[in-house]
């Protein structure tokens, strides 16, 4: 890929913004805290006490550099929540047999009616409609929490819901650029948990082997490992249409690549090795950093930036 240069490669190594990030999570937790906290006054079973606000992306092992966004789950401990979730399920398949069976009562011949002056409009069909308005679930949760944090930002700041995350831009709290993504979900012990309707179930996400085999990594390769992953993320950032990079992706990516390719003083030459590896190798055989029995081409985690990754890197052919 032309423009890509040492110098550049050595810039993305040493980037760093540790105290612009610190800053960022102690307003993001902050911001949080005082959502929940409103929340708890008309929920019964949400409480700043049964949540948990936990990092994702970068902020997860700390390459941060100036690009990056701050992606976030928001897990709740409720199993009420969990249940609402799944009896909402049947609600939308009874919304669909509604549906259908409104589109072919529609096709039928009929006259043309018009509506009398102050005679109430008849309400479209909505999936709502057969949604128990007892029935609190994840997406109602996303809803109050958008608004919550509305609330407590100011009037220059924008909250986007989003089909399964929040986005927040603030540009007064947070700086003109900063992009933050928080993905309510249920917590079930280190389980984190998405509701997947169309799925009619959850999905599962957990943590645990990531920190140890990221501590693992460390400890044998050094700051390389994470020099590297701020490389790739940046990179692979500037040449895709999606602003994210799948960090997870990325990090067993190097954690699979042999330790002793992350040798050397120079980051650059450490660069080209690693690129020409993972170009010459197949890496959908690769191990996911979140669970070591699975490959990345078939975790649910890992699998959606594959096609992407290996277009990227053919992109890097050119270096020399």
């Amino acid at each position: 890929m032309k423009g890509i240069s040492k110098k550049l490669i050595e810039a993305i190594a040493k980037s760093e913004n540790e105290q612009f990030a610190e800053e960022t999570e102690k307003k993001v937790a902050a911001l949080v805290s005082l959502a929940v906290e409103d929340l708890s006054k008309t929920v019964p079973f949400i409480s700043v006490q049964n949540c948990l606000l936990q990092p994702v992306n970068e902020t997860f092992n700390g390459a941060i550099t100036p690009d990056s966004e701050f992606i976030y789950f928001l897990g709740f401990e409720s199993p009420q929540i969990e249940l609402n979730c799944v009896q909402y399920n049947d609600g939308w398949k009874k919304f669909k047999e509604r549906l259908i069976y409104a589109w072919n009562a529609s096709k039928r011949k009929k006259k043309k009616k018009r509506r009398k002056k102050g005679e109430p409009q008849e309400l479209a069909v909505t999936a709502y409609e057969y949604q128990d308005a007892g029935k609190y679930n994840l997406g109602a949760l996303k809803e109050d929490l958008q608004k919550a944090f509305v609330k407590n930002l100011t009037t220059t700041s924008i909250v986007y819901n989003q089909e399964r995350y929040l986005r927040v831009i603030g540009r007064d709290e947070f700086g003109s650029k900063t992009q933050i993504y928080i993905y309510p979900c249920i917590m079930d012990g280190n389980d984190f948990k998405f509701f997947i309707s169309r799925k009619k179930g959850f999905y599962t996400i957990n943590f645990e082997n990531r920190v140890k085999f990221l501590n693992e990594k460390m400890e044998k390769v050094g700051e390389n490992f994470l020099s590297m992953i701020k490389i790739l993320n940046t990179m692979f950032r500037n040449t895709r249409n999606s602003s994210i990079p799948n960090q997870i992706f990325i990090e067993s990516l190097l954690y699979n690549t042999p330790d002793e390719l992350f040798e050397g003083s120079d980051i650059y030459e450490v660069f080209i090795k690693i690129v020409n590896f993972l170009n010459m190798t197949d890496v959908s055989q690769f191990k996911s950093i979140l669970n070591a029995d699975m490959k990345i081409s078939e975790d649910k985690a890992t699998k959606s930036n594959q096609i992407a990754f290996v277009k990227f890197l053919g992109s890097l052919n050119e270096i020399n």
